[in-house]
């Protein structure tokens, strides 16, 4: 049995400009010790997806229509909000995009990972103050000791998001999911991270869902990934099958618009237009008014995510053939 299963997720949001179905209809699933990229453009619900994990969805004026959330055999939406939130935190952590505004700015960063040992109860009061201390020396925060009497605004965002990661791993969690971490580090502190995510993960054989939009983090850290276009899951395969062998034409327009090193090719060859309105989608497949492939059925009939081979699907009426 899978770790995580999520099927069939219908996520809305009542809005001024209408409805919009943020997700519709998003079924995957997470084994132990896994990683999972979430990959796909702003707006494709990758965000959300990791809301409705958590139970994060604000309602109003955000609500889940349909679906569940199986997470080691429980279904979470049919969990009271007080036992749900008791597992999300401590079996299911997030590290947030934006460490700045996640931390609290009027506590120092020890007090704040102290606080997810006494919510949960999980060490006696004497234990946590050396805990606390060997979580930041586990995720590279120089003079731990000095530091975590220090507040938000005194770190750099690398050392923010290194004291994000330590919250997020106190409890050693099963599942770790962490929404785009790297999105506003610089080159040389996304790499740090992403080898830092992958030595606490590996020394509490979590799993995790690593949201990005960054073609080069997925060939770096994940075993598989499910590519995402406008709250639909358009295809689903393992890291190298992904990169080598793309089925979905906007899994291709990805890999084509991303530079590559080892190419002599020097122009990018983006995908034409912008992402649909999400609240006047397209009738079919969403993706057809932007691509090449697209023909009459398109129009007509929503394409379902369908084997093409062991461990693979895509949903496309006319997907690309090796």
């Amino acid at each position: 049995m899978a770790l995580l299963e999520v099927k069939d997720l219908q996520v809305s949001f009542d809005t001024a400009a209408g409805n919009i179905l943020a997700l519709n209809g998003v079924s995957f699933s997470l084994e132990r010790g896994e990683v999972l990229a979430l990959l796909g453009e702003s707006g494709s619900g990758k965000s959300v997806t990791a809301s409705a994990i958590m139970d994060l969805v604000p309602d109003p004026p955000g609500a889940i229509n349909e679906g569940s959330i199986c997470f080691d055999g429980l279904d979470l939406l049919q969990l009271s909000r007080t036992a749900r939130r008791d597992l999300c935190g401590d079996r299911i952590a997030l590290i947030f995009q934006d460490a700045l505004a996640a931390l609290n700015p009027v506590y120092p960063v020890g007090w704040q990972i102290a606080e997810m040992f006494r919510i949960h109860g999980r060490m006696p009061e004497g234990g946590i103050e050396q805990a606390v201390l060997d979580l930041l020396t586990a995720v590279g925060i120089p003079d731990p000791a000095g530091r975590k009497t220090q507040y938000p605004h005194e770190f750099s965002g690398g050392m923010r998001q290194r004291i994000m990661i330590a919250m997020a791993v106190a409890l050693e969690p099963d599942i770790i999911i962490a929404d785009e971490p790297t999105t506003a580090l610089d080159v040389t502190i996304q790499a740090q991270i992403v080898d830092l995510l992958e030595r606490v993960r590996k020394r509490s054989d979590a799993a995790m869902i690593f949201i990005t939009h960054d073609l080069g983090v997925v060939a770096e850290i994940a075993d598989r990934v499910a590519v995402m276009y406008a709250g639909r899951i358009v295809e689903t395969a393992s890291v190298f099958e992904l990169f080598e062998d793309a089925r979905h034409p906007y899994s291709v327009g990805l890999l084509a618009s991303q530079p590559r090193m080892n190419s002599d090719e020097s122009e990018l060859v983006p995908i034409p237009g912008s992402g649909p309105n999400p609240v006047a989608l397209p009738s079919g497949c969403t993706f057809r008014t932007r691509c090449s492939r697209a023909q009459d059925l398109c129009a007509r009939v929503v394409p379902a995510l369908q084997p093409v081979g062991p461990g693979r699907q895509v949903a496309c009426h006319f997907p690309v053939t090796p």
